[in-house]
């Protein structure tokens, strides 16, 4: 496990070339904070500059871990080896904070190696003093602007919304670099005071215009603007609302509720526009709908019942329900379940004919002829298999595999297991891909388990979201550290569901 060697160095004649920044991707998007404005060549780079400005560290000759903390374009832009050092708005969150901070946790958490480390005769490796760090931390909270009051990366296009569960966060990715860029504090209850409102999933729309995100332990949904992240909706959804998935024109929306009690065995159907319920299916073996998906014509909807262990298909046009199949001969048809198999997500083929159903108990996918509306094959899998996904070109069915840390890859034409990925992360949870199939994004769980670049101190621990190459043999590529618990997806531009 590579560990992570951050020594906030830099040349002093830096501070001269302040000015010859690249200014690519920013725009003043949201308004500072109601206190004294903090500038980073005035405020920030002196601290840097008396702290740090030592051989071999963070200058732009030696760069370590890819780190140049010589200008804000260096420090905002590029990142470092392991991705975004700063996430503006999110003192919290920002790896350069997690170093530096030995104060106080409510700042920040506390990462291991503690920076400035020991580097005689330049410093004794001693913590920055709480005012200056404090200072830091009102900068990056102020949204880590240059000194033109820019913030980096505002206007970007391709990028990816993961929620982190455990935090009540939605991260946005920059998919043009993987960099961590945002952290969107979503739910309706102060995750300082009371409990947390839990992200479980997110989706976005056909349009790339909205997304979703169901709160499973606060009872709501919540619509953002896709550019803005600004909030622009909000209804109760009943108990424990978990997936959620989007009408092709982006009108109509449907969730399930995954209530372990029982009390609501449905799927509600709710208007996009006004966020109020308009229709629920009930059926009286419904327990526990987690998974849901679309077909891709819309016409029909596939819902997985972890609890009595069915597949329901619903026609769209009037949410009548079409089929009730078990997902094996040996399900009773009471709807009591045999907790053998417990399916979790399905994942449909572009052409609509069949859907690969994981199954959490049994550690596999079973294919269903959505025609024929029959199981026809069993592909085996790693343990507790969770979301998966298809690829938009329909070859490939990646399975995120939570309790053997893997990713099986099934070949949809052969219908066979051609690799397993090994060494993803912990607890990998969801999968995406980008729209033109050539990376998949697999979010992992990090509840347990080490973490790739930052130990932590005490029980914060960020979670990671690892890419895989598909195109270049099936091959993790980066790991991208967020927030706790990345667990649900979504890549936009590109379909949503």
């Amino acid at each position: 496990m590579a560990k992570r060697l951050i020594f906030f160095a830099f040349t002093l004649f830096a501070i001269l070339t302040i000015n010859s920044i690249n200014f690519t991707g920013c725009s003043s998007d949201s308004p500072v904070a109601p206190r004294e404005t903090v500038r980073f060549s005035q405020d920030i780079l002196p601290i840097f500059a008396n702290n740090c400005s030592f051989p071999g560290c963070h200058n732009p000759t030696d760069k370590q871990a890819g780190i140049d903390l010589t200008s804000w374009g260096s420090i905002m832009l590029n990142g470092s080896t392991f991705g975004a050092e700063i996430v503006p708005y999110n003192a919290k969150w920002s790896h350069v904070m997690q170093h530096i901070n030995r104060v106080d946790t409510n700042i920040s958490p506390f990462s291991e190696p503690l920076m400035p480390q020991m580097l005689v005769p330049y410093t004794n490796g001693q913590p920055l003093q709480r005012n200056l760090i404090e200072l830091i931390a009102n900068w990056i909270n102020q949204g880590a602007r240059d000194d033109y009051s820019q913030v980096a990366f505002s206007n970007i296009t391709r990028k990816a919304f993961i929620t982190n569960q455990a935090s009540d966060y939605v991260a946005v990715v920059n998919l043009d670099n993987n960099h961590l860029i945002r952290l969107i504090d979503v739910g309706g209850r102060n995750n300082q005071t009371a409990p947390l409102d839990a992200p479980h999933v997110i989706i976005t729309d056909n349009q790339g215009r909205y997304f979703y995100v169901s709160l499973i332990a606060e009872g709501y949904i919540e619509k953002y603007d896709a550019a803005t992240y600004e909030k622009v909706g909000r209804m109760f959804a009943g108990l424990s609302p978990a997936h959620i998935v989007i009408s092709n024109d982006g009108s109509r929306g449907w969730f399930t509720n995954f209530d372990a009690t029982l009390t609501e065995k449905n799927i509600k159907e709710f208007d996009t526009q006004t966020m109020t319920i308009t229709q629920t299916i009930f059926e009286f073996r419904m327990n526990k709908p987690h998974g849901l998906r679309l077909t891709h014509n819309g016409a029909l909807l596939l819902g997985a019942t972890q609890g009595s262990e069915f597949i329901y298909v619903i026609r769209t046009s009037d949410n009548e329900i079409e089929n009730v199949v078990p997902v094996d001969i040996s399900v009773p048809p009471n709807g009591n379940g045999t907790a053998n198999f417990v399916p979790y997500q399905v994942a449909v083929t572009p052409d609509d004919r069949y859907a690969y159903v994981t199954c959490v108990k049994s550690n596999d996918v079973r294919i269903f002829d959505i025609q024929t509306k029959a199981f026809i094959q069993n592909i085996a899998v790693g343990l507790n298999p969770l979301a998966n996904e298809i690829s938009p070109d329909g070859r490939w069915c990646y399975v995120p595999n939570r309790n053997s840390n893997s990713v099986t890859v099934i070949d949809v034409q052969s219908r066979t297991v051609v690799k397993t990925i090994s060494n993803i992360g912990a607890q990998p949870h969801k999968i995406d891909f980008t729209d033109d199939g050539h990376y998949a994004y697999v979010t992992c769980e990090s509840t347990s388990g080490t973490f790739v670049h930052h130990p932590p101190v005490g029980s914060s621990r960020p979670g990671t979201t690892c890419v895989i190459d598909v195109w270049g043999g099936h091959n993790k590529i980066k790991d991208i550290e967020m927030a706790s618990f990345p667990a649900g997806i979504s890549i936009t531009p590109g379909k949503g569901n």
